[in-house]
């Protein structure tokens, strides 16, 4: 599946290698300012719907690090967009003085396979979003103990969340579809960038 990746770095220069990788890996290399470019402004600052996640559904945001910065560098301000739209973030670089330890999906080395560590990124489970749908679930009205075992698994495809519910059954349809609506609006709530939501409900 081609991915739309976008490539952020704590230098210019620091990433063109890894872009040239995704490329031939038949990724979509998006980016928030040209490579030789001052770091500000952005794209969308000077242009709203130049910005990368305006124009585009970003499946996975890289931050490449020349060095430890325990400070993202004024080239990195992408990061911070794409983590308030809820994009997974994938660093490369350092683990010394990680600015984004509490909020990357994966941190790998600049020698390892970084184009891997995206596409993996890309399909996994959004652990921050499962927590909200579980926790939502959990808080419905049901009766004592109905919904202990609630469980909300989601990833993200095509800017679409995708979430699947199970520990449902001993609901009534009533109270499982009040759980479901519950669910919905917490998850909107939490990602508002989020082109829609589809719920699976799953056997237990």
């Amino acid at each position: 599946m081609s991915l739309n990746v976008l490539l952020l770095e704590s230098d210019h220069g620091a990433a063109r290698d890894v872009a040239r990788d995704l490329t031939d890996a038949g990724h979509v290399v998006l980016r928030c300012h040209d490579p030789d470019a001052p770091a500000f402004p952005c794209r969308g600052i000077v242009e709203q719907s130049a910005c990368p996640l305006r124009s585009h559904t970003v499946d996975v945001a890289l931050a490449v690090r020349s060095r430890p910065r325990s400070q993202p560098t004024p080239e990195e301000d992408g990061v911070r967009c794409s983590l308030m739209h809820r994009v997974p973030l994938v660093v490369a670089g350092p683990s010394v003085l990680d600015p984004y330890e509490q909020f990357e999906a994966r941190i790998v080395d600049r020698a390892d396979d970084v184009v891997a560590a995206c596409e993996a990124v890309a399909e996994a489970e959004l652990p921050h979003h499962s927590r909200v749908a579980t926790e939502a679930l959990r808080a419905s009205r049901a009766p004592h103990d109905a919904l202990a075992g609630a469980r909300a698994t989601v990833t993200r495809r095509s800017g679409r969340l995708h979430v699947s519910v199970s520990g449902l059954d001993p609901l009534a349809p009533l109270q499982r579809d009040a759980a479901v609506v519950r669910t919905l609006g917490k998850l909107r709530e939490f990602d508002s960038s989020a082109k829609g939501i589809d719920i699976v409900l799953e056997p237990s």
